[in-house]
């Protein structure tokens, strides 16, 4: 093995070609600090000593784990300030690695997930996301599994759990879903052996939900709104819904300094899918200037303290009374979400619009996910089959009038 003495930079590592033979390039700032070069290609920074006893010593090698030259130069610093006070760098490593595996082969599933959640889930979802994570956690996943060394968790115990929650299987789903995020967040720190993720299991497909408003129960639910007793607030957050196709939360965290009247925009700096904006609607338009507003309340729908956003459980409550007085009914379905597919579905279905353009408008950013808001009702079906059927029959009957008849050869 040959070797250079450099100072390494990242011209100098970029031009370090292989050669027939393992080579190190070594910084001339520390000793033991290098870049090693194999005949692959294959480079990595190195720190290489002897242990005590002069020559007569062991030469120790420990790869530096670092993606630029910055973070090996302070790691190998940190090597040679150990080695230099009579300290085995190779050896702290490795008895740092055992106390990692002895400490996960200690954690259970459950300490495991809680790190998830405190760590993870708390700090980079939306408090809506955590919040039904933690609760998924503690009453489904827990219980079932919770006692369980990390380390044993295998496939077989997942499904058991997945099976035993049958009764439920939406909730089932979203626990498996959870718990397989929770896994592999697990392995990308260290506190699981990298291997298969145990919650990678066969799931049920659910019961797709195809309850969809008519248009007849909109403009019924339209009505109630504008006629009934809801606080303005209320009545205003529910007509946009159905104005702008939003989720409730946009709508309850929407401030009028994101409202752009000339540009004709909403915006949205921080929604469940980041940064949103959406066309300013004729319709929306005229509900927002038409709207009362509150003096130093930057809120378009403020809650009862004008100082917070109404919370989406208000706009919920004034959602099943409007059902309720304009006799509508969706039973298991009856939610918010129901008005973004009825305004997603309207959007979807009109042929004069190109798919990208309606995901805009609808807010989608990927095709799967507009395909599931793109329902269609029955009597849209049965007409486009009667339709087709007519077609199918027009084109047979025009065939037999020519008289042509094509006689197959069957041969065998």
């Amino acid at each position: 093995m040959r070797s250079q003495r450099v100072r390494l930079s990242k011209a100098t590592i970029a031009d370090a070609q292989p050669a027939e033979r393992e080579y190190v390039m070594w910084d001339d700032r520390i000793d033991g600090f290098g870049l090693r070069v194999r005949p692959t290609g294959n480079k990595a920074f190195v720190f290489v000593y002897r242990t005590a006893g002069g020559r007569a010593g062991k030469v120790r090698r420990v790869t530096i784990k670092a993606s630029d030259l910055d973070t090996a130069y302070k790691k190998a610093t940190a090597l040679a300030g150990h080695f230099y006070a009579g300290r085995d760098p190779a050896a702290d490593k490795a008895a740092e690695r055992d106390e990692v595996i002895k400490a996960r082969k200690a954690m259970t599933v459950a300490n495991v997930l809680d790190r998830f959640i405190s760590d993870h889930a708390k700090v980079n979802l939306k408090a809506k996301t955590w919040t039904e994570y933690e609760r998924l956690v503690t009453k489904l996943i827990k219980p079932a599994i919770g006692t369980m060394k990390i380390d044993t968790l295998e496939p077989k115990y997942v499904a058991a759990m997945y099976n035993q929650l049958n009764a439920t299987p939406t909730q089932a789903t979203l626990a498996v879903r959870v718990l397989s995020s929770a896994m592999s967040w697990a392995e990308e720190n260290g506190l699981r052996k990298h291997g298969q993720n145990p919650a990678r299991i066969r799931l049920k497909g659910t019961r797709r939900r195809q309850r969809l408003f008519s248009d007849r129960e909109v403009s019924r639910l339209l009505s109630v709104i504008d006629e009934g007793t809801l606080a303005a607030p209320a009545k205003l957050g529910l007509r946009l819904l159905f104005a702008t196709g939003c989720r409730a939360g946009e709508v309850c965290n929407l401030r009028w300094s994101d409202v752009d009247f000339e540009g004709s925009i909403l915006r949205w700096p921080d929604t469940k899918t980041g940064y949103a904006e959406k066309p300013l609607t004729g319709e929306a338009r005229k509900l927002l200037q038409q709207a009362d507003r509150i003096v130093g309340v930057d809120w378009v729908c403020p809650g009862s303290d004008p100082r917070k956003p109404m919370r989406v459980e208000t706009l919920e409550a004034g959602m099943e009374r409007i059902m309720t007085d304009a006799k509508v009914e969706a039973g298991e379905n009856a939610t918010l979400h129901l008005i973004r597919h009825w305004f997603a579905t309207k959007t979807y279905t009109d042929p004069s619009i190109p798919l990208p353009v309606q995901m805009a408008i609808v807010g989608h950013k990927s095709v799967a996910t507009a395909m599931r808001y793109a329902h269609v009702t029955r009597e849209e079906v049965g007409q486009a089959a009667a339709a087709a059927a007519k077609r199918r029959g027009d084109a047979v009957e025009a065939a037999s009038k020519d008289g042509e008849i094509i006689k197959m050869e069957v041969q065998g």
